[in-house]
């Protein structure tokens, strides 16, 4: 549009220019009972609408306990503090035990990468652990879902402090970016809960829309989400779920009453910006406080474990998850003593115990330390399972007994019983030159009986 067009529809909506004239088009035909079917709402001087409730005395926020309406140079943004004191429950864990995380060896290795570089992006190192997390207007992305609220919460001396920042109407997302970027500064490591994928994008997208650069998108980064599935995928506390609400119940203890849906969220806020009270915002706000809190002591609750695990490997299909996140960080010793850890243990499923068995072998091979990943290639036939299991193992041990133990008959033993559980030409193929070469072996080998006696 025009902008000598966009400057007469502003007059006319301030009731300070002339009415249109009926012949034209584009003015909207007042419906029966004199009601317009079409409004023009005030707006700024960057052409965004105003939000009336903005300027009454508490900001139209006035039922939500602790907000407080902050005026930034891009407009206004509610902000909600709430502090949980250090001897507050959360399950299990005392809040205070958010305040034992911080940044070295072992919270890199949950992360799987350094999270203190040696030349920070943004001009200082890192010092501060901040747990952040989203609620949005909806899950499926693109240009029309908003973030209305993002929370980010950090151990301080007076306990665990929540900031929520708010967004009080859709004109105001820009004062949130702003907001947002100012209290995160540029010495702040992220930790969130699927945030790689989710939140990061989702603020990433929303800054570009706005131009305003968004902090969050080149701090570092830990992604519990990863780190969680490692630890507890295989363990009876993730029960192959590794949701957060799942894990706060069943590895913190964490049982949430009326918590609030999260399909129910988005309609809250939609009902909120249409006039309603922000009372009707409280469960949101709560639920985002409890999974900031539920984010920060699971991963103080993971790291207590990598840093214990170094000496004695934890009981349970922990000890499993807890080797994968040893040798994925080249931690090989612990890896390999969490690993023994788990196939040994016969309370757990022969399944967990064959995934341990199978991993301890393979990172023994690559250690050459061959008679003991024999053993474990071993272990692995005696607890059974899929055939291709089955037939990596029996490949194992026949180059195993072939090349390195010297035991010809026992290599042939494995290579026949792994021809006969081939599935597909190349395997049987490659059995079968196995097997053709340990034949040839095994007849040399073997002295000729004489034609006759002396």
């Amino acid at each position: 549009m025009a902008s000598s067009s966009l400057s007469r529809l502003r007059d006319i909506a301030r009731g300070t220019g002339a009415s249109p004239s009926p012949t034209d088009a584009r003015v909207e035909t007042p419906a029966p009972g004199g009601v317009r079917e079409l409004t023009y709402a005030p707006v700024d001087e960057e052409g965004l609408p105003l939000d009336p409730r903005l300027a009454r005395p508490d900001g139209g926020i006035g039922d939500l306990p602790g907000a407080r309406l902050d005026t930034t140079a891009h407009g206004p943004c509610v902000v909600v503090e709430h502090l949980y004191e250090p001897d507050h429950h959360h399950g299990r864990l005392r809040v205070e035990a958010c305040g034992t995380v911080c940044l070295d060896d072992t919270l890199d290795l949950l992360a799987g990468r350094e999270l203190r570089p040696r030349q920070p992006r943004l001009g200082a190192a890192p010092t501060r652990l901040v747990y952040f997390d989203l609620e949005t207007t909806g899950l499926s992305g693109g240009a029309g879902m908003l973030a209305f609220l993002a929370g980010v919460g950090e151990w301080t001396p007076a306990g665990f402090r929540t900031t929520q920042f708010l967004l009080p109407s859709f004109a105001a997302e820009r004062a949130l970016l702003h907001a947002l970027n100012a209290y995160l500064g540029d010495d702040a490591v992220l930790v969130t809960y699927n945030g790689r994928t989710f939140d990061v994008p989702v603020m990433e997208l929303r800054g570009e829309m706005q131009r305003v650069p968004q902090v969050v998108c080149d701090v570092p980064h830990l992604d519990m989400l990863h780190a969680a599935r490692r630890l507890w995928r295989m363990s009876e506390e993730g029960d192959r779920s590794c949701k957060l609400t799942h894990l706060e119940e069943s590895v913190l203890g964490v049982g949430r009453v009326g918590d609030v849906g999260g399909f129910e969220i988005p309609a809250r806020f939609f009902q909120f910006v249409r006039g309603g009270s922000a009372a009707v915002l409280e469960p949101v706000l709560m639920h985002n406080r409890l999974d900031l809190l539920s984010l920060a002591a699971l991963t103080a609750h993971a790291q207590q474990l990598v840093r214990d695990g170094r000496d004695t490997p934890p009981s349970g299909a922990t000890a499993f998850g807890l080797g994968a996140l040893y040798e994925r960080g080249g931690w090989i010793d612990p890896a390999i003593a969490c690993f023994r850890a788990a196939a040994a243990d016969h309370w757990q499923t022969r399944d967990l115990r064959r995934a341990a068995a199978r991993s301890l072998a393979r990172l023994l091979r690559r250690q050459r330390r061959f008679a003991e990943a024999a053993e474990a290639w071993q272990q692995v036939l005696q607890l059974g399972g899929r055939p291709q299991v089955l037939r990596e193992a029996r490949e194992a041990l026949a180059i195993h007994h072939e090349h390195r133990g010297g035991q010809l008959e026992e290599a042939r033993r494995h290579a026949e019983a792994g021809a006969a559980q081939a599935i597909g030409r190349g395997e049987r193929e490659d059995f079968t030159r196995r097997l053709t070469r340990l034949e040839r072996k095994l007849a040399r080998a073997t002295p000729v009986a004489p034609l006759w006696n002396d």
